[in-house]
């Protein structure tokens, strides 16, 4: 592992402090790090494109296992530390409160932070953290909290959601606290949003997209990914698309933007399902993300202008970033990879585990890297993966933290800024900013103060063409502070602005009875357009129109669209209630067209009572290895091992045995039943202590969770891996059929049981 490319100076006091269980390894670096230069020379680790260079702005002992970070208006880092996640590999440890929420400053101006002010602690597997309204919004599962922030300590927390993260695995539970130029905050893997309005927070349903990382364009429309497929994206705006409960778009929503999940790393690297076919190349490497995490759509002003609202993509598992083009074909967003054969950065250190990335309020792009060997959680983890870990001796390395900054060369004028002093009238021009940290942290700013004298300025930056980004910001800043008229919107109605779909939303929006009269022009002036983009804005505003005119509207829509995806996917969404009379009235020759298709879909879905609606889960989202890796520690790691290689006297090794890769029927019947020894594992006769007891009459263990257990121990402890999935109802049957049996089972007993498969 190369240690000496950290440009951070760190005192043997820090060391001893915050890096007491690696003191051997610091002691020898505090001798390389501790030179007159700071800033070091990444080239040795990092290979990145032609005219970017990299640079380390903060690392360990500062950090351990950090996953995210903010920035705030003084331009210093806060951190987010789950030091629970994967402390070894049995992953051991996950309930130990230390994670923790951190400031970092540079105090001596030099671009190295080397000052640590820790905010929060004592936290367990924290998430997520957004600065907004003067304090901190937080995640540590199941809640979600907001915090003020009083000099720099948080205030009395007030609990914002009991259910943010309810249940699940770490690597399949919300994440991201995204605020969004339309004022709601949204998560990655989640089905909620919030907004903090009239001193409230709302929460509302949304639909649940992603897996780690969530970011937007300049149109609020998501972008997000799962490990398999580095980017999907939204054709419009979240929440849009969602008012008919017996029709589900496939065509607006959750698009994966990238057939190819090709990546080209520079050395091999292992990955938890290795064993598959075509996993790695001829020399070793892996082929395609398996791990690909937090997209992030670049909006600074650093970079050079072609590079804006281009995507990045981390993939911890190859150690590299790699960058995608966004396009638009056939009304489609597509993402082309920029290059072929090689990535945007890459690195050549196994522990470079990008897993977030952010628009930094200098433009520069910023890498959240969790620099640490095991990144795969235990509930998950193969033996395959666990005996290479093992082997190379990565279980050894420490944890550790860095967070780097990307610059283009061809602009060097580009110091993180104080924004700190400015009054809240000097934050209004940052709307108009080229850098959208700046232009949504000026709108956050100027929403929550809701400052009246203000709206007037606002709306001169709403009014200016020269600015179209600095006129969507204003517009979406006056709707947060409800001081959006449809005056204003009419004024902006030009079918030649770029603006002018957001106009169009706005005005949806708004939409009221009161004021539907005034708006109805911006729609007519869409549809009289040549623009599809504005066709789609009014094709999922019709349900919210209550003038006749919108059936000639409608009409217009779907003889010019009918066999488009898009168009009707949105109108779709807009007729709820409408589908038997609008299939009524299709002329003949559009009769095996593709709304005629969607609208009886439609309607067999209301027969069938098919009801589909937005609504926030309530129930524990846990998946079934998790919960098995939970009771696997509960009920058999203490005499097992937490490995599940055994423990001397006391109980046999589970760990790839004939029990394990043998049918899980006979393991079922083990754990509901019991088994005493003489007992024969890797050709070893264990007897005398090797006693298990059976779990049937433990009334907390019930069927579904012996196969939980089951799921975990089939994935983990094999030497087989595989993708375990056993019914419920064959461990009820068995315990049916033993329900009268008192004695534990011998060996012979066991294997002479007769099953179902033999």
């Amino acid at each position: 592992m190369c240690i000496l490319d950290l440009p951070i100076n760190i005192n043997q006091g820090q060391i001893i402090m915050n890096q007491l269980s690696h003191f051997l390894f610091f002691i020898s670096f505090f001798f390389v790090a501790c030179t007159p230069e700071k800033q070091v020379d990444l080239t040795s680790e990092f290979t990145i494109e032609d005219g970017f260079q990299i640079e380390a702005v903060a690392s360990e002992p500062l950090l351990n296992s950090l996953v995210e970070i903010e920035f705030d208006e003084k331009g210093r880092i806060w951190t987010l530390e789950m030091t629970g996640y994967m402390r070894d590999v049995d992953g051991k440890g996950e309930d130990i409160p230390d994670g923790k929420i951190s400031i970092l400053e540079d105090t001596d101006k030099d671009g190295v932070m080397d000052i640590k002010i820790v905010f929060l602690d004592g936290l367990v597997l924290p998430r997520a953290i957004e600065l907004v309204h003067d304090g901190l919004l937080y995640a540590e599962p199941p809640n979600l909290w907001w915090v003020p922030i009083e000099n720099d300590q948080p205030g009395k927390k007030q609990l914002v959601d009991s259910m943010y993260a309810l249940g699940g695995n770490i690597e399949h539970a919300p994440n991201g606290l995204l605020y969004n130029i339309d004022n709601w905050i949204y998560s990655a893997k989640s089905d909620r949003r919030y907004q903090y309005r009239n001193g409230a927070w709302n929460i509302e349903a949304a639909v649940t997209k992603g897996q780690w990382g969530i970011t937007s364009d300049d149109q609020g429309r998501l972008f997000y990914n799962d490990n398999s497929n580095p980017i999907y994206g939204d054709l419009v705006q979240p929440n849009q698309v969602n008012d008919n409960p017996y029709f589900e778009s496939k065509e607006l929503e959750r698009q994966n933007l990238s057939k190819s999940r090709r990546f080209y790393p520079i050395h091999a690297t292992l990955i938890n399902r290795g064993y598959e076919k075509n996993a790695y190349d001829e020399e070793g490497k892996v082929t395609k993300f398996t791990s690909a995490c937090s997209p992030l759509i670049y909006r600074g002003d650093q970079f050079r202008e072609a590079y804006y609202n281009q995507a990045f993509v981390c993939g911890p598992e190859a150690n590299l970033v790699k960058r995608y083009t966004l396009e638009t074909e056939q009304n489609k967003l597509i993402a082309k990879p920029t290059s072929e054969g090689s990535e945007f950065l890459v690195s050549n250190e196994e522990t470079f585990r990008p897993v977030n990335l952010n628009n930094g309020p200098d433009g520069a792009l910023y890498i959240v890297d969790m620099r640490r060997a095991i990144i795969q959680h235990r509930a998950y983890m193969t033996s395959y993966l666990k005996e290479l870990i093992i082997k190379r001796g990565m279980d050894q390395l420490p944890l550790l933290g860095r967070i780097y900054r990307v610059t283009d060369h061809s602009n060097q004028s580009n110091t993180r800024p104080d924004l700190s002093n400015l009054s809240l009238a000097e934050w209004v021009p940052l709307l108009q900013s080229k850098n959208a940290w700046q232009r949504i942290n000026a709108q956050k700013k100027l929403v929550f103060a809701n400052d009246k004298t203000l709206i007037n300025s606002i709306i001169d930056i709403a009014k200016a063409e020269s600015n179209p980004l600095g006129q969507i910001s204003a517009l979406w800043t006056l709707e947060g502070m409800n001081a959006l008229t449809p005056a204003l919107l009419n004024s902006l109605a030009n079918t030649n602005s770029i603006i002018f779909p957001q106009v169009i939303l706005l005005a949806k929006n708004h939409l009221t009875k009161e004021n539907e009269a005034s708006l109805l022009p911006i729609f007519e002036k869409a549809i009289a357009s040549a623009e599809h983009q504005h066709h789609l804005q009014v094709a999922h505003s019709l349900g919210k129109i209550n003038s006749p005119t919108k059936e000639k509207w409608k009409s217009t829509l779907i003889e010019k669209y009918a066999d488009d995806p898009i168009i009707s996917d949105a109108l779709m969404s807009s007729i709820g209630g409408q589908e038997e009379a609008t299939l009524n009235t299709l002329k003949a020759a559009k009769t095996e067209s593709y709304i005629a298709e969607a609208l009886n879909k439609a309607l067999a879905n209301k027969t069938k009572g098919n009801k589909k609606e937005l609504v926030m889960s309530t129930h524990d989202q846990t998946d079934n290895r998790t919960r098995g890796f939970l009771l696997y520690n509960t009920y058999c790691g203490t005499c097992h091992g937490m490995d599940g290689k055994g423990l001397e006297n006391l109980a046999p090794p589970l760990y790839q045995s004939e029990y394990v890769d043998g049918p899980p029927e006979r393991l079922a019947l083990v754990m509901l039943n019991g088994l005493q020894g003489p007992i024969t594992v890797h050709g070893e006769i264990y007897e005398g202590a090797a006693v298990m007891p059976g779990l049937k009459h433990n009334p907390d263990i019930t069927d579904e969770k012996i196969n939980d257990i089951l799921a975990y121990i089939k994935n983990g402890f094999t030497s087989k891996p595989e993708w375990f999935n056993f019914k419920t109802e064959i461990i009820t049957d068995l315990r049916a059929q033993t329900a009268d049996r008192k004695e534990l089972f011998t060996e012979a007993e066991l294997m002479a049981w007769p099953l179902a498969e033999e």
